[in-house]
């Protein structure tokens, strides 16, 4: 009993093995090989916005490219004194958004100003806005 569930067992392999190598074709369909490495790259849907940052870049913050800085938790009463604030810096309306507050609820009122992409100039300027208008200032995103 023991030696034809071994001869059934390899044989089922064999079976296997020249299916998977497209030997049993004409009876049998071949498997997909058709979706290896080449065609996923060109299925991919822009690739040219992905950016490598070198690890000494992602390890201070971003400071060789862009960051996203985030104000501190606003009461949504005081996000359009802070908005002003950011207006007078010159900072463009499309660069910054309103996102709600950590953990916080569509109707919790309470809001963040996140600017997702800074360059060198642009953190400059947003970390030396005065901290009182802004809850604190602005920080890294998720920090």
């Amino acid at each position: 009993m023991l030696r034809l569930l071994v001869v059934v067992l390899v044989a089922t392999n064999l079976l296997f093995f020249g299916w998977a190598q497209g030997w049993l074709a004409p009876a049998l369909a071949a498997p997909r090989h058709s979706e290896r490495e080449p065609q996923r790259l060109a299925a991919q849907v822009r690739p040219e916005v992905v950016v490598v940052r070198p690890p000494a870049a992602v390890r201070d913050g971003g400071a060789a490219g862009s960051a996203c800085l985030q104000s501190g938790e606003l009461p949504l009463s005081e996000a359009a004194d802070a908005e002003a604030v950011l207006a007078n810096a010159q900072v463009p309306a499309e660069r910054w958004a309103r996102v709600p507050g950590d953990g916080a609820d569509a109707g919790s009122g309470r809001v963040r100003l996140r600017v997702p992409a800074a360059d060198a100039a642009l953190r400059t300027r947003l970390l030396a806005l005065p901290g009182t208008a802004l809850a604190g200032g602005f920080r890294p995103c998720g920090g």
